[in-house]
């Protein structure tokens, strides 16, 4: 004992006691110091400061650790924060965020390659500047070019890649669908010829267009054509006669076209044939196999389940078809968000009121004095003092219970468009089986119940974005156990099913209620005879009123994530000329209104002839004008919610026109497009048109052409477009007119200023 005082009383030991102390106190210090400068931004302070003190106490774990922990959370926000700052496009303020973290720790992989990724975004920033550039222009192929870089850098660009697809899907359509129809002379031509031979035919084509033609060994020269067609294309007129004379051609380049006979033994000597490879994202490559066969009848496709691909080999004609088929079909499938409530609403009235009298006597016979039980002689003996008596208790019930109970269930559910799901709220419930054989063996099984709420629902998404679902629910409980005389448990289940099928707007809720359960007894314990009196009775009698009641509710909300696809008119109608020669064609009144953007702008629509055009209307005679042409709205300047309107566009021009494309935008959230009709500009004097009109819901675009099918234009000032629109919700509705070139019966067109309507809907 002597020993330890003195080791405690030794000024050595108290000074490497106090030393610690005042170590761990400074380590502490620093500790806290640097935290606060951590969540403050200050990372280089905290990081520095922590370095200094593990340089001071290189022993101190607690100090390594917490610059290791340190600098991990500065860089950790540092990337995280310039990501932001990409995604929002400021990449100065980005590229000083990644500085900071390379000064913290140099040669960090996750930081070089945010770097790298920020120089590769500015460069693509610049080539979308530039693509939009030439879309405006109308310079499609170098876009086009422009694009093909960027996916070289950025493969899995999105934007870039759906604009690729777009591109390609344009230029076929300029190039009017296929590489044989690239014939470099566009001017019209008349033939007038009858029965002449076809040599003579072909020797005017060429006086005529310039276009040079070279005739396989098996044509017939001597054979006889008869034409009549006053300016048409070359590649039309071409068309007519190789189709008349059972011919077929082949475009070797701008000026030179191969003729041979349309047999199938000369189409594989002279047709080149194509390898294309699609590969799906979406689409079922059996599917996709199986619709070329019985839509082109191609050979057999060649199907790679494994890399979702399908492979074809046939002529170019053929495979820009298939093109266009492959694009329609391979779209993503629609998907919708289903937000489920339930509840369940469950109340109790519980009332027991009155008297319990004892509802029996019990007599019992004691055994004598001394004696364990009874005796025949000791029965024979029995008195009052040898009779046993018991009575129930006297009971005063006064008990009253009350109870409301919501069980509630909020479930989110994301489903494919056609797919089934299911959401289980509950337990399952083991159902033991026993098997016993002849010679005593005895197995048990188990299987289990689904006991609880159990919904399923199948969606199936519209264009519209209309939903329509198959729903079914079951709410199913455990009523009691039944044991059976083999010793088994069962249960018995009671159940609530509903089964219907919805359709709502996205977005719309809808109540489904009614499922109610009602229990109402109601006992009554009573003296015989005073328990029957009107009204004493209830002194001689105890009731017990029990009621219970179970109302179950549902609400279901769809939310529409991605759309179901709906491709215009244009893109959906493919001519593909006659059955013998089977080849994507433009439609005769197909003209481009708009031109793809990365941004998102309106993909271009290609308006399609109406099949059955309406009986020509009076045209009202046109106001004389003089002076520029000018293009202006005629529409109210303010509407109220659901209420139908109607927008006029008029031209006022002097100058003879004989057509336009046109494109209006328009804001798709807050109105709805149901109609567009023609005005009576170019219908004066009784002329025929051509009018046809797509409306792109989707991107809020209003796409129109309109030609008079004469040579003469029309001039003065009337209606060119008339809208009939719906106002969906308060706001305002912008009618801006994107693209308006009209076509001139002579001389120059005019150029207009494409004006803007605004309407206030409140």
């Amino acid at each position: 004992m002597a020993l330890k005082r003195s080791l405690w009383s030794s000024p050595v030991l108290l000074a490497v006691i106090s030393t610690a102390l005042l170590m761990g106190c400074a380590q502490e210090r620093i500790r806290n110091e640097t935290t606060e400068m951590l969540r403050s931004g200050n990372y280089e302070a905290a990081i520095q400061g922590l370095q200094e003190g593990v340089n001071r106490y290189p022993e101190s774990a607690t100090l390594r650790a917490g610059l290791t922990a340190a600098r991990s959370e500065a860089i950790t926000k540092l990337v995280a924060q310039a990501s932001q700052e990409r995604l929002n496009g400021r990449f100065e303020q980005a590229q000083a965020t990644l500085q900071r973290g390379l000064q913290l720790e140099p040669g960090n992989s996750r930081l070089l390659g945010l770097q790298s990724d920020l120089v590769l975004a500015q460069k693509q920033r610049g080539r979308v500047d530039e693509i939009n550039r030439l879309l405006t222009t109308g310079k499609k192929a170098q876009a086009q070019r422009i694009v093909e870089e960027a996916l070289r850098d950025e493969p899995r660009q999105l934007d870039f890649a759906a604009l690729q697809r777009r591109l390609e899907l344009e230029l076929r359509l300029d190039g009017n669908g296929q590489t044989n129809r690239g014939l470099a002379e566009s001017r019209p031509i008349t033939l007038d010829f009858r029965a002449a031979p076809l040599t003579v035919v072909l020797e005017a084509i060429t006086k005529g267009s310039g276009i040079n033609f070279v005739l396989d060994r098996d044509v017939r020269q001597d054979a006889r054509v008869t034409a009549y067609l006053r300016n048409a294309k070359v590649d039309d007129a071409l068309d007519l006669i190789m189709g008349a004379n059972q011919l077929a051609r082949r475009t070797l380049d701008a000026k030179t076209v191969l003729i041979y006979p349309n047999t199938p033994e000369k189409q594989k000597e002279h047709q080149e044939q194509i390898i294309r490879v699609f590969h799906l994202a979406h689409a079922d490559p059996k599917s996709i196999a199986a619709m070329m066969r019985s839509l082109l009848r191609i050979k057999e496709p060649f199907v790679d389940e494994r890399a979702n691909m399908v492979s074809i080999r046939e002529t170019p004609e053929l495979v820009a078809l298939a093109e266009r088929l492959v694009a329609l079909q391979d779209v993503g499938e629609a998907e919708v968000m289903m937000e489920v409530e339930i509840l369940e609403i469950k109340t109790s009235r519980l009332t027991e009121l009155g008297i319990n009298f004892p509802n029996g006597v019990t007599l019992s016979p004691l055994p004598a004095t001394g004696a364990t039980g009874l005796t025949l002689s000791s029965v024979k003996s029995l008195n009052d003092d040898r009779i046993g008596v018991s009575v129930g208790n006297l009971i005063l019930n006064l008990r009253r219970e009350v109870g409301d109970f919501n069980i509630l269930a909020n479930p989110r559910i994301r489903a494919k468009n056609r797919e089934k799901a299911t959401i289980l709220i509950g337990d399952k419930v083991p159902v033991i089986t026993s098997t016993s054989s002849a010679s005593g063996f005895v197995a048990e099984s188990v299987n289990y119940l689904d006991v609880g709420l159990k919904l399923n629902v199948e969606p199936l998404v519209s264009p519209d974005d209309d939903v329509t679902i198959k729903m079914t629910l079951e709410v199913s409980t455990l009523a009691k156990e039944i044991r059976t005389t083999a010793g088994s448990l069962a249960y018995q289940i009671g159940t609530r099913n509903a089964s219907t099928t919805l359709r709502l707007r996205d977005g719309e809720t809808q109540l489904l209620a009614g499922l109610i359960s009602n229990e109402d007894r109601s006992t009554s314990n009573r003296v015989p005879g005073l328990g029957d009196l009107p009204i004493a009775g209830r002194l001689f009698s105890s009731q017990k009123d029990d009621v219970q009641r179970t109302e179950l509710v549902l609400a279901i909300t769809p939310r529409i994530l991605r759309s179901a696809a709906r491709p215009d008119i244009a893109q959906a109608e493919l001519w593909v000329g006659t059955e013998m020669a089977t080849r994507l064609r433009a439609s005769p009144w197909q003209t481009a209104v708009a031109a793809p953007s990365v941004d998102g702008n309106a993909p271009s629509t290609h308006a399609t002839p109406d099949i059955a055009p309406a009986a020509p209307k009076p045209v009202a005679e046109p106001v004389k004008v003089s002076g520029p042409a000018k293009l202006q709205w005629k529409a109210p300047a303010a509407v109220k919610p659901g209420e139908v309107f109607t927008l006029e566009l008029q031209l006022a021009s002097g100058t003879p026109l004989r057509g336009v494309p046109l494109e209006i935008a328009f804001p798709k959230d807050l109105v709805d497009i149901l109609e567009v009709n023609e005005g009576d500009f170019f219908r004066q004097d009784g002329a025929a048109t051509s009018f046809t009109q797509a409306v792109n819901t989707e991107m809020g675009r209003v796409g129109a052409a309109i030609l008079r099918t004469d040579a003469s234009g029309s001039t003065g000032m009337s209606t060119v477009l008339n809208l009939k629109a719906r106002a969906k919700a308060p706001g305002t509705l912008a009618f801006q007119t994107n693209s308006f070139k009209p076509v001139s019966a002579a001389g120059t067109p005019p150029t207009l200023e494409l004006p803007e309507w605004r309407i206030e809907v409140k």
